[in-house]
């Protein structure tokens, strides 16, 4: 979720500075030049005009020309909200959504959307193009207004007829996923190219995507790296990813084995674990000579994107070389509809500054919907469309001895990158100190299997795996060894945190017995491994 940033074009229309200022811009200027003008925009706000007020909210959002000071920007934020500024009233929503400069606080984030969609409305219905993607936006992601993919279309559209980038490239994606639309590629590839000739990374990647699959348009793989290549330029992850394949593979392009490995550097340094994965397997082919050709090549690409994108300028040289991305966590989730929304445990993602999802169909990052420390749950939703989900169990409830099966990403990479199952019993209903929002299993349990999913015999989730017993400090302070006690935490109690959320959810009952098989290849496809990045 990104705020709704206009520093790219900053102008004030009040008569007191009248300036552009763009990412190069900002570069070009000189230190006083832009003290300068931060002091006018500053003044003016202090005035109490609103426009000035969002603009130095935004400046301390992104540190431009000043340290950067969350507080700060929500301070500035606030003053021109409450003026009625809706783009202001968005930002001071998401601030308060991700507890950014003030205390996280849901109800008040949605108090500040439904403003905003208010005055997006008004100015929509106005014909501003950038109030209808805005408005649009807020419909694809039920905020401040109920959830309504076909309102987003149509918002999106009016937004996209008048050039809008932003606008043409989403509403390509609803084509391409049938959300809010009917599926048509063809028409995807139109408002990606639309978007991707105005130079956005996202449609440019999109459009390659279509292009090599053949989806809206002849398949084409030397049309494909071609805007791959656009989009690698600006610094996109993905398509940095796919462009080294073809190079690999040598389709659309020439095969070249150096040029594929610095790429898959570049996108290995940003938290892809696809492009750390295929650098792995490269590299066992390829001369050390080879490997440090290589590596001077991401040196120069990234240099490269740095010349065109001032914000991804790094002063560590090596950055490309190292995997310098710390993982914090490392869990796993299950997708759990339609919507890419995937439920986990809040230890897996409290304090991640960046989150990526894979499994055999999804290579995606994700972003914090709602998180419940107390109950430990969490839902985060994916960038990428998913095709299966899970099935909450309705009908009969548990039994203490029923049979379970648990699917998830134990250890991280040490026992392997698949999938793992493991079965075992419901062996009580309630966990320490009799609370009943969770149950005790025998299924064994490692770390990474936080958040994955529990399972009985017709393949329906029954609980979240949360917590394994510490066996060792328990015979340590009782003489007891204590084995194969696990906790998860209920379905009744997910439920009621996914109700409160209006995150939808599907339920089956448990009329069918599935073999273990059975269970654990359904499950491959909605269960994800979640890794936390600091």
């Amino acid at each position: 979720m990104k705020l709704i940033l206009r520093i790219v074009t900053v102008f004030l229309v009040i008569g007191l500075v009248s300036a552009f200022l763009t990412q190069e811009g900002f570069a070009e200027m000189s230190e006083k030049e832009v003290a300068n003008i931060i002091k006018n925009i500053i003044n003016r706000a202090e005035q109490g005009n609103a426009e000035a007020q969002n603009l130095v909210g935004e400046i301390y959002f992104l540190g431009k020309g000043v340290i950067q000071d969350y507080q700060e920007a929500a301070k500035w934020y606030r003053k021109a909200a409450e003026q009625g500024h809706a783009n202001a009233q968005y930002n001071l929503g998401f601030m308060y959504k991700n507890g950014q400069g003030v205390k996280q606080d849901y109800q008040e984030a949605a108090k500040w959307y439904r403003k905003a969609a208010k005055w997006y409305r008004k100015a929509a219905e106005q014909g501003r193009a950038n109030a209808q993607y805005n408005l649009g936006f807020m419909y694809k992601n039920g905020q401040g207004v109920k959830q309504d993919y076909q309102e987003a279309a149509k918002w999106f559209s009016k937004a996209a007829e008048q050039g809008d980038a932003n606008a043409q490239n989403l509403l390509g994606e609803m084509y391409s996923y049938g959300e809010g639309e009917k599926q048509d590629y063809q028409e995807a590839a139109k408002w990606y190219r639309k978007a991707a000739e105005q130079r956005d990374a996202n449609a440019q990647y999109n459009l390659g995507l279509l292009y090599e699959n053949g989806q809206g348009v002849i398949q084409d793989r030397k049309e494909a790296a071609k805007w791959y290549r656009m989009a690698a330029d600006e610094g996109y992850t993905y398509a940095q990813n796919n462009l080294g394949l073809l190079y690999e593979n040598g389709q659309g392009v020439l095969k070249d084995d150096i040029m594929a490995y610095a790429l898959f550097n570049l996108a290995a340094a940003h938290g892809s674990k696809e492009a750390r994965n295929n650098r792995a397997l490269l590299k066992t082919k390829m001369s050390q000579n080879q490997i440090a050709e290589a590596q001077r090549l991401s040196r120069q690409l990234l240099a490269k994107i740095e010349s065109t994108n001032n914000d991804t300028a790094t002063d560590e040289p090596d950055y490309i070389i190292q995997e310098s991305n710390q993982i914090k966590s490392m869990g796993t989730g299950f997708v759990i509809n339609t919507n890419a929304h995937i439920v986990t445990n809040h230890h897996v993602i409290s304090g991640c500054n960046r989150i990526e999802i894979i499994n055999s169909k999804i290579n995606s990052s994700a972003k914090v919907l709602f998180s419940d420390e107390i109950n430990d749950l969490a839902v985060i939703k994916s960038n990428s469309p998913v095709n299966s989900y899970a099935f909450l169990r309705g009908g009969r409830g548990i039994r203490v001895g029923e049979d379970i099966t648990t699917v998830g990403y134990p250890l991280g990479t040490i026992l392997g990158e698949s999938v793992k199952v493991t079965t075992g019993n419901i062996s009580a209903l309630t966990g320490f100190t009799n609370d009943t929002t969770i149950m005790q299993i025998t299924a064994p349990i490692q770390l990474g299997n936080s958040g994955g999913p529990v399972l009985d015999m017709s393949g329906n989730v029954v609980g979240i795996v949360s917590s394994k017993i510490d066996e060792l400090g328990v015979e340590k302070a009782t003489g007891l060894l204590l084995q194969n006690i696990n906790f998860a935490i209920k379905t009744q109690t997910l439920q009621i945190f996914l109700d409160a959320h209006q995150i939808e959810y599907k339920m089956k009952n448990a009329d069918t017995k599935l073999e273990t098989a059975d269970i654990a290849e359904a499950a491959q496809e909605y269960t994800i491994r979640v890794t936390c990045y600091e």
